[in-house]
């Protein structure tokens, strides 16, 4: 059903994006590139937010293998014969893989998958706050009003939400994978050698980004002033 779904849901929506998209009053002004942003980000907010409803469903079905990703301490995945080497002197193995991808199909418990699944959920709401703020900001430069009061708010908004909801949603993703890896490992049927990392291994891009999205949002506030006073002496 859920395949069947997405199947049809996204051309669909693809379909209905484009429509909308070209039946926007818009000025001369606005560059084709802006309605291909406008069009890109619009359906990458709405096939986000459909698989990440479609990805949390699945979580809780019986049968089905949801891959997820789990942060760990670093490993190599090599035969017993180059441990047994390293462990004699002959060779000396640094570095490693700090990222093991996981599949479970029914042997995770149900709180362990509510865990990921609200990860995914974190990890959706994000995509769909990013790539909406810019399919509004090409809309509304389409409209011709590219300093338009809300996207200084939205932008602020948007910056807080990216901060707190970037770092919230990799450290609920990895506490519940540490979680999952913990009872594939009690179940005899983890890889060797893998331990996950703890919680707060995490990357900082959403300070970035957050930070990015301030200035845009200064800037837009910025904008809007000369704008108006642009207006003022027509």
């Amino acid at each position: 059903m859920f395949p069947l779904l997405i199947g049809i849901g996204t051309p669909v929506l693809i379909i209905v994006v484009i429509m909308w998209v070209f039946r926007t009053r818009g000025t001369r002004d606005a560059a084709p590139i802006v309605r291909i942003a406008l069009m890109i980000s619009a359906a990458w907010a709405g096939l986000a937010l459909l698989w990440g409803v479609v990805r949390t469903v699945l979580w809780f079905q019986p049968g089905i293998g949801i891959p997820f990703t789990v942060r760990t301490l670093a490993y190599w995945p090599v035969p017993e014969s180059s441990d047994a080497l390293a462990t004699a002197g002959s060779i000396q193995l640094d570095g490693g893989f700090t990222l093991a991808q996981l599949t479970s199909f029914d042997l995770l418990s149900t709180p362990t998958r509510g865990i990921l699944a609200v990860g995914d959920l974190l990890g959706t709401g994000l995509t769909v706050v990013i790539v909406g703020l810019i399919a509004l900001a090409c809309f509304r430069f389409i409209q011709g009003k590219p300093f338009a009061p809300e996207l200084a708010r939205l932008s602020l908004i948007a910056a807080s939400v990216v901060l707190v909801g970037g770092i919230a949603t990799q450290v609920v993703a990895q506490y519940g994978g540490t979680q999952a890896l913990a009872e594939i490992v009690s179940a005899g049927l983890g890889p060797d050698g893998v331990q996950a990392a703890g919680i707060w291994a995490i990357d900082w891009w959403p300070v970035w980004l957050a930070i990015g999205l301030a200035a845009f949002s200064a800037l837009m506030r910025h904008g809007t002033v000369l704008q108006r006073e642009t207006e003022g002496l027509v």
